[in-house]
């Protein structure tokens, strides 16, 4: 039978950790069988990226679809979130859900493969039997943000998300036929607070950069993330303010990367000493191979991190929190601390000839664990084995 794919976000351009896993799982399921995309563009989406993705994706039937406007969005979150509420969506699920698309959906029938948490709003009133593909569990997830939280409003505001987040994610697991999750911690929170068993485990995957060369710059660190993403921020600001100044004294330098920059977190950054904002930049191969090593501040959020994969697969030895590690297998290639004195430490106490073994290190398990191969490989295999995908389909090739 004919096999839909969804969406939530068009994910060109691959400017962060979620694009990336969209886009490789696309790709190797079109490597072994034709299917009909649909997918929900961005607001800044282009022509120009639409066509990207269609290239990209050149047997794949593509269909871009426009977000639904909130009905009621003149009155901003007075009227957002109660409209999101009424819906049973979590608002940051509201923004990415589109109305055509799941009209054209209910007439369709067969399996189906749902990308990320916000794909679960199209199970409801559909004949299709669904695969989701989860990169985090939102009942663990947003009870994090509770406790993130840094003041009553924030508190009150994280409560509410965290509710509504729940009970959607309740009601499209018992709709779902197949989960799959990226780690064993996502499995046993996913059991913890859902009762529901993983039907398999897909750790996210990286491609090996070409062309790249290691040249690293002496006591150059680097930290790359979204700083949208509330962990990601908070995670690197604790890092500055409890951790910098002893890894300054000694002369580092710190290099920061990543998309959704606003202006007052940069000015906030740029108040410490040694640390260089660039922001988002379109190569990550220069400033990567000019990193002696990585710091992965990351103390919530959950799956294996792409951006700590980004940074192995680049040749950078990476000093993490066990968070920011979560999914790598214990390797020569991460040292992991849990404060930020310790990361300090770490970095400190570890000299230049250990730094090359563990770059060394890093492209092997990249290679050997990581790869977009084995990744394709471990898609196609499971979605087979749970019949979404058919014996006579092609076999897979991989990228």
């Amino acid at each position: 039978m004919a096999l839909t794919v969804v969406s939530t976000y068009l994910p060109i351009p691959q400017d962060r950790g979620d694009p990336v896993r969209v886009l490789m799982m696309l790709r190797a399921i079109a490597r072994i069988r034709e299917y009909t995309l649909m997918v929900v563009e961005r607001e800044d989406t282009t022509t120009a990226d639409t066509d990207e993705l269609r290239r990209l994706l050149p047997e794949v039937d593509v269909r871009v679809f426009p977000a639904t406007p909130y009905r009621w969005n003149r009155l901003g979150p007075l009227g957002r979130y109660p409209e999101a509420l009424v819906g049973g969506l979590p608002p940051w699920v509201r923004t990415r859900y589109s109305r055509p698309l799941h009209d054209e959906l209910r007439d369709r029938s067969g399996p189906a493969v749902a990308i990320g948490e916000a794909a679960g709003a199209y199970f409801r009133d559909t004949k299709l039997r669904w695969h989701w593909d989860k990169a985090n569990v939102l009942a663990a997830s947003t009870l994090e943000d509770v406790n993130e939280a840094q003041d009553d409003a924030h508190r009150l505001r994280a409560r509410y998300l965290a509710g509504i987040s729940m009970r959607f994610e309740k009601q499209a697991l018992s709709l779902c036929s197949t989960v799959s999750v990226t780690s064993a911690e996502e499995a046993e929170r996913l059991r913890h607070h859902h009762g529901r068993t993983a039907d398999f485990t897909l750790p996210s995957a990286v491609a090996l950069p070409t062309g790249h060369l290691r040249r690293p710059e002496n006591r150059s660190l680097i930290w790359l993330s979204s700083f949208s993403y509330r962990s990601n921020s908070l995670g690197l600001l604790r890092f500055l303010d409890e951790g910098w100044a002893r890894l300054r004294q000694a002369g580092y330098t710190l290099t920061l990367v990543g998309s959704g920059l606003t202006g007052q977190l940069r000015a906030d950054l740029e108040q410490h000493e040694g640390v260089r904002v660039l922001g988002y930049v379109e190569d990550l191969r220069p400033v990567l191979g000019a990193a002696d090593a990585a710091v992965v501040p990351l103390w919530s959020g959950a799956g294996v991190k792409l951006k700590t994969l980004t940074l192995l697969a680049h040749a950078v030895p990476v000093f993490s929190t066990p968070v920011g590690a979560e999914g790598v297998p214990a390797t020569a290639a991460v040292r992991v601390a849990d404060t930020p004195a310790a990361l300090a430490e770490a970095i400190l106490d570890t000299p230049p000839s250990h730094l090359d073994a563990m770059a060394a290190e890093a492209v092997r398990l990249v290679h050997g664990q990581f790869s977009e191969s084995r990744f394709g490989e471990h898609l196609v295999d499971s979605l087979a084995a749970h019949h979404y995908l058919s014996s006579g389909a092609r076999p897979y090739e991989g990228p």
